[in-house]
């Protein structure tokens, strides 16, 4: 690649937005670092917010498209998270071997070898150092390594205090969300590198994705009212007194913008035309976030045993909405990763191949792998 084309990545207004976002997030971390978590709108009931929803959304996408970039972003995630980065090595120095934040943490260190490995393999099959078959041992262990996904679900799901979330179909929710997640990025990343000239890819394929995806969201809604109906139905309880606060209460307005969410991306992703379809998975993406969002904040805000001072059921909690830091590090955060996935694409020279009349299947896999 010669210094005109190398250059000209960094030169476009995608990029640069990206650059742009990223260093206000860093900034907003600064910030965070220098003055403490009070910057958030994190508290002793609410101590996982935006952060830790980002890491599931990311997680869930790295572990089916194998975007260095989503690896990159989920563990950023947690880095933000914990407050004092410092930390983060005690994972490794004194690691607990029963935790599944252990393991969570082992699985994304996985997700960025088989990345590697994967990215390398297409660069020598596009160099025709290899034959594309080649491709198919690494494949085949990089969808077992996106099954691991269902472990960060351990984190919750084992969590006996936690009603909501003691739950044995949160492993299954956890995986269906994570796939949807990653459909529905890439036939948004799809439609755009279609249009760029980047890549070929027909309607019928994207319909077919679009399908797919709607196929797990509606599985996500079954989750979703299979909870809702058992908690009203029990009229009492603690799984039941959560319900009630997220369905009537004070987190109601977020359930419905979920429920409207998950119904509006079932009813565009069935559609077969291409602008529906990308709006479809943005709502889609949307929904998976809303989900994850109420998971966190009608359990952590309906607590079975209460701090000092008001009681968890009824008493004022109110509802989290992240601060503007925390918006500014997590904005920040998702434009890294789009960095990474712009220069990742720039470096395979995709755009080339397909004017050369590379395969439809061989250019979906290399930009779902940059």
């Amino acid at each position: 690649m010669n210094q005109k084309t190398e250059n000209k990545i960094f030169t476009k207004p995608l990029f640069i937005l990206f650059a742009l976002l990223a260093v206000a997030g860093v900034i907003c971390w600064i910030l965070q670092l220098t003055q403490g978590l009070q910057l958030t709108n994190l508290n002793n009931f609410n101590t996982w917010g935006l952060y830790i929803i980002g890491f599931m959304v990311f997680t869930g996408i790295a572990a089916f498209v194998g975007a260095i970039g989503s690896v990159v972003a989920a563990g950023l995630f947690i880095i933000v998270d914990i407050g004092n980065p410092e930390r983060a090595w005690y994972i490794f120095t004194h690691p607990n071997f029963s935790s599944p934040m252990f393991w969570d943490t082992l699985i994304l260190a996985a997700y960025v070898i088989v990345g590697i490995i994967f990215t390398r393999q297409l660069l020598q099959v596009g160099e025709g150092k290899k034959e594309e078959k080649s491709l198919q041992p690494i494949a085949i262990i990089a969808f077992s390594a996106g099954l691991l996904v269902t472990v960060t679900s351990f984190v919750f799901a084992l969590q006996v205090a936690r009603p909501l979330w003691h739950n044995p179909v949160q492993p299954l929710s956890f995986l269906a969300a994570a796939i949807v997640a990653a459909l529905a990025l890439l036939i948004i990343l799809f439609t755009v590198l279609n249009k760029s000239s980047y890549i070929e890819i027909s309607p019928d394929q994207l319909s077919k994705l679009g399908k797919s995806t709607a196929v797990l969201l509606l599985f996500e809604l079954a989750v979703v009212l299979g909870e809702v109906i058992i908690g009203l139905y029990a009229g009492a309880g603690e799984e039941s007194e959560i319900i009630h606060w997220l369905v009537a209460g004070e987190g109601a307005p977020f359930f419905w913008v979920e429920l409207i969410a998950i119904m509006a991306g079932l009813a565009l992703l069935f559609n077969k035309k291409p602008g529906a379809l990308v709006l479809g998975a943005i709502i889609a993406l949307c929904a998976i976030f809303m989900i994850k969002y109420n998971l966190l904040q009608a359990q952590l805000l309906n607590p079975l045993i209460t701090y000092a001072g008001p009681p968890g059921y009824s008493g004022g909690e109110g509802v989290y909405l992240p601060s503007l830091i925390e918006i500014g590090v997590s904005v920040g955060i998702i434009a890294m990763g789009g960095l990474l996935v712009m220069i990742g694409l720039d470096k395979l020279n995709l755009g080339k191949k397909a004017k050369r009349g590379a395969g439809k299947s061989h250019s979906s896999s290399s930009a779902a792998k940059a």
